[in-house]
């Protein structure tokens, strides 16, 4: 259904503050991933190295300075062989001392050892991790079925407005998005200036809807919204609206506000207010207007498009004649032919001797349900690997649901008797 220009100011308005309150709403929220920094493996020995210098700083503070200075002076002099003849090199610690150090040496050499082990088993590949994990488990060999829905509508649309933009691309021109797609917008409410524009923008809406070049499918969604009215002030309020436009809304608001903000470099601050108080409304009002007039010509030659096609294969239904034949169809055709300023010569008739044996109507042609249905539905089978058996597209979910009942019955009697030969084929195996 076309916009009448008559409505046009009226969808103008709407849209118009449809976009503000919007644009307004809209707070773009930021995500922040937080990524967290890899650990290396640590060696065990780094942990037991440091417990070793403890020990051992403990063990050491337990020495006299005279002990401390006998075993420096013994290390300093260990490879001097005067030394070594010397009574203070023969000199030994205490048993008690070397005991206790040989306690510090031993738990450090455990510690390692334990820590050694423990690399070496996580090095070590548990090769029946597989057989843990599944072998107790039997896989569900029964398949599962799903059913997909195609929307017919919505791929004739997509079609004609492919070949719209196609064409319109061709001669240097542009169509405009014409996806009826609608969605759930959330619109400020929260202060008292905000709450009293979404009442007047309410009775806009009524207005509207009562304007006789509202389009048919708008007026429900706005009836609902009316009847709904605004909430309370804080309360949430939301409009469910045509995707199309509010994103165009969004981006006219914004290049609007780079154009402002361009302005700003070379003006002075009170020419830049004057502009936008006074001239940025009127052309937002334009350009809105212009959008919403674009999108519902579009949308609607689309949709248009869409039902001839529709109409085109549903129109069979009046020709289902069983005695017709493909001669008659012939000589109809002939006959409108006819009907130009050119004369047409009469029709062979050994051709149409023909073309009679032959019937109008083809089995399996006749109202195919992918030319007259708004919706069908596939049906698959999907195994235990996700593997994906198409059994058929249907006009009903319950013929969907049938032709798997009855493709699934095959296949488990199928399995049993596969099962039956496993096992016979098995015995013979044992037998040899």
């Amino acid at each position: 259904m076309a916009v009448s220009r008559r409505s046009a100011p009226l969808l103008s308005v709407l849209f118009a503050g449809f976009a503000t309150y919007l644009i307004a709403s809209l707070v773009s929220t930021g995500q922040t991933f937080l990524t967290a920094s890899p650990s290396g493996n640590v060696r065990g020995g780094r942990t037991a190295m440091r417990g070793f210098k403890e020990d051992f700083e403990a063990w050491r503070s337990s020495l006299t300075p005279e002990e401390r200075q006998l075993m420096a002076d013994q290390a300093e002099g260990e490879f001097n062989k005067g030394f070594r003849k010397s009574d203070a090199f023969k000199q030994e610690l205490s048993k008690e001392k070397i005991g206790s150090f040989a306690q510090v040496l031993g738990k450090f050499f455990d510690t390692e050892s334990e820590d050694y082990k423990k690399e070496q088993a996580a090095k070590t590949p548990d090769y029946n991790s597989l057989l843990k994990k599944a072998g107790d488990k039997k896989l569900d060999m029964s398949l599962k079925n799903r059913i997909v829905e195609l929307d017919r509508d919505a791929d004739r649309r997509y079609h004609f407005a492919t070949q719209k933009i196609r064409q319109a691309e061709s001669k240097g021109e542009y169509f405009m998005q014409s996806s009826p797609y609608m969605e759930k917008w959330t619109v400020p409410n929260g202060e008292a200036a905000e709450h009293e524009a979404n009442k007047k923008l309410l009775e806009t809406l009524k207005q509207v809807a009562a304007d006789s070049g509202c389009p048919a499918k708008l007026k429900p969604a706005i009836e609902e919204a009316v009847k709904k009215g605004v909430p309370a002030m804080g309360q949430e309020f939301s409009l469910t609206l045509p995707q199309v436009l509010v994103n165009q809304g969004n981006w006219l608001r914004m290049s609007i506000a780079q154009g402002v903000k361009n302005m700003a470099k070379t003006k002075s601050e009170s020419e830049v207010s004057s502009f936008v108080s006074s001239e940025v409304p009127k052309v937002g009002s334009e350009m809105v207007g212009s959008i919403v007039e674009g999108y519902y010509s579009a949308r609607n030659e689309v949709q248009k498009a869409a039902d001839d096609m529709k109409a085109f294969y549903r129109g069979q239904e009046k020709f289902n004649d069983p005695k017709r034949t493909k001669a008659d169809v012939l000589k109809q055709m002939w006959a409108e032919l006819g009907k130009g300023d050119k004369k047409l010569p009469p029709l062979d008739e050994e051709v149409l001797a023909e073309l009679a044996k032959e019937p109008a109507v083809q089995e399996g042609e006749y109202m195919h349900s992918w030319g007259t249905a708004d919706k069908l539905y596939k049906s698959e089978a999907i195994d235990a690997f996700g593997l994906k058996y198409l059994l058929g597209v249907f006009e009903t979910t319950e013929e969907a649901t049938k032709a798997f009942e009855e493709w699934n019955k095959e296949y488990e009697a199928a399995r049993v008797t596969m099962k039956s030969e496993m096992d016979q084929w098995a015995k013979q195996e044992a037998a040899r």
